[in-house]
């Protein structure tokens, strides 16, 4: 062994002792360096020159999202313009549409199909959305699937649609506003994935790329109501009034049975409850009571539990850095309760009629759109970390929210961008481990990838530092892994970047 070698081995010795989990080849990606958080650089990205990308739009139909739905459609060229802003070009895409009616209750609930309580739902029941519903000013005969097609495809250029992406998206999307009022937007998208436990639908087949980035995008005025199966949160049987176990059959039971609110102040008035209260200071229909601290009710198992829904969705893919989540809705503060007259005067909490629970409009669009506080879609958005994004839906123009989106999701197609300082080695080489993972048929092999400036001649795949090349938004170097183009490829090929700075 010359003494180069022999240097470059303990050099990689030393590294390896002191982050030893960096070696961990049966993980998905490496753990965390035994290191500060300041002195390491890490990040898993696609190692391959594919750029697959899966988005899937959850889209609210119920009644009040007519404007909503507008904004998205409009502005949806502003997404697509930004998305083929890389130097690469557009993405490999596969983009696919499901509303957020999945039905509630038995069936008497106006809108809403029976559900079955959650084990065969209703409604829309997650399938794809793919029939031309010809909005006003788009030509859907011109920008259309092509037959037999449920979602949009454009791969290397061959496309499954006639015309132009975002019109055949416009004419896909536009869902109205006929569908249930208790939203299940967690609930469909599970179900479109396949996420619960069971296969996607039949007309989903096909959509996910083991390979592919998947991206999840919400557009809802309302908190999400995804009941879990078997519990009869929708029951209008029995449950009728104020007096009842879940009370009027009504909205705010989303609130009180799928909400944590710790206080609530009216005035004078406090309380401490664990749920919002249905009940108005007084009976007083004309009270207000404001909350702080709201939370999903992630124990009592009302509803499907927010982190369990995050981790359902990431399990979709091997790596779950490769799913990026964003929600354009209402935020989740301030929540606030109000109550109104009943249709029908309800004697049972003793009063002369019994005021009935709202939550209040968490913002209002000058076209007249409105939201409520989205509690848990903002929990839901916080499980992904830096790959979500929440933005409101009360803005005037969704563009700028959707550039955003379409900002974040070049930025994860790119290759590793390092903007510090990388401590070099004894020789003067970049103190960094590349690991690449190769997965076929589920299987994955973890492989360390070789330094090319110092990897025999013909090495391949290995990796090198580079300068950013026009269009791409890097302010420092970019990490590049070189691969045999004439190689057999797996069915998916990621790879993890693991460096000391100084």
């Amino acid at each position: 062994m010359t003494g180069r070698s022999l240097i470059r081995v303990l050099r990689w010795a030393a590294l390896a002792a002191v982050a030893p989990a960096l070696w961990a080849c049966t993980a998905r990606s490496l753990e965390k360096p035994m290191l500060t958080p300041e002195s390491t650089f890490g990040k898993t990205f696609q190692q391959t020159v594919n750029r697959n990308l899966d988005l899937l739009f959850m889209v609210d139909n119920s009644s009040s999202m007519r404007l909503s739905q507008t904004n998205l459609l409009n502005n949806f060229p502003t997404f697509m313009t930004t998305l083929q802003s890389s130097p690469a070009g557009l993405p490999n895409i596969h983009v696919a549409v499901v509303s957020s009616d999945m039905g509630a209750g038995d069936g008497s609930i106006a809108g809403c199909d029976n559900d079955s309580m959650g084990t065969n739902p209703g409604g829309n029941r997650g399938v794809f959305q793919f029939q031309s519903r010809n909005p006003t000013g788009v030509d859907c005969t011109t920008n259309a699937l092509n037959a037999n097609q449920t979602f949009i495809s454009n791969v290397g250029g061959q496309a499954n649609y006639t015309g132009d992406l975002a019109k055949t998206f416009t004419c896909i999307a536009a869902l109205g506003e006929t569908g249930c009022g208790f939203e299940h937007q967690f609930a469909s998208i599970m179900r479109a994935l396949g996420a619960d436990g069971r296969d996607p639908p039949a007309e989903n087949q096909g959509f996910l790329r083991p390979e592919a980035y998947l991206g999840v995008i919400l557009i809802t005025n309302e908190d999400d109501c995804s009941g879990a199966p078997n519990v009869p949160l929708f029951d209008t049987g029995s449950n009728r009034d104020m007096g009842s176990q879940l009370g009027p059959p009504a909205n705010f039971r989303c609130n009180e049975f799928g909400h944590t609110c710790p206080t609530g102040v009216s005035g004078d008035f406090m309380r401490s409850a664990p749920h919002p209260d249905r009940n108005a200071p007084n009976q007083d229909v004309n009270q207000t009571v404001m909350y702080d601290g709201c939370a999903s009710d992630d124990t009592e198992g009302f509803l499907w539990g927010t982190h369990d829904v995050a981790e359902r969705i990431k399990k979709v893919k091997l790596d779950s850095s490769q799913v990026l989540v964003a929600a354009i809705t209402g935020a989740p503060t301030p929540y606030v309760v109000h109550w109104k007259t009943p249709s029908n005067p309800d004697m049972s909490c003793g009063a002369a009629s019994c005021p009935w629970p709202e939550i209040s409009h968490v913002c209002t669009a000058t076209d007249g759109s409105f939201a409520d506080p989205g509690v848990r879609v903002a929990q839901f958005v916080s499980e992904f970390g830096a790959n979500g994004l929440r933005m409101s839906i009360c803005e005037n123009s969704f563009g700028p929210s959707l550039d955003q989106i379409a900002q974040l999701i070049n930025a994860r197609l790119q290759p590793p961008c390092i903007t510090q300082t990388i401590q070099p080695d004894a020789n003067g080489d970049p103190t960094c481990i590349v690991t690449g993972h190769a997965t076929t048929n589920g299987n994955t092999v973890d492989t360390t990838i070789p330094y090319c400036p110092t990897a025999p001649a013909g090495t391949l795949p290995c990796w090198r530092l580079r300068a950013p090349m026009a269009g791409e938004t890097c302010g420092g170097q970019i990490l590049q892994v070189d691969i045999d183009m004439n190689a057999s490829t797996a069915t998916s090929q990621n790879a993890t970047v693991n460096c000391l700075l100084q």
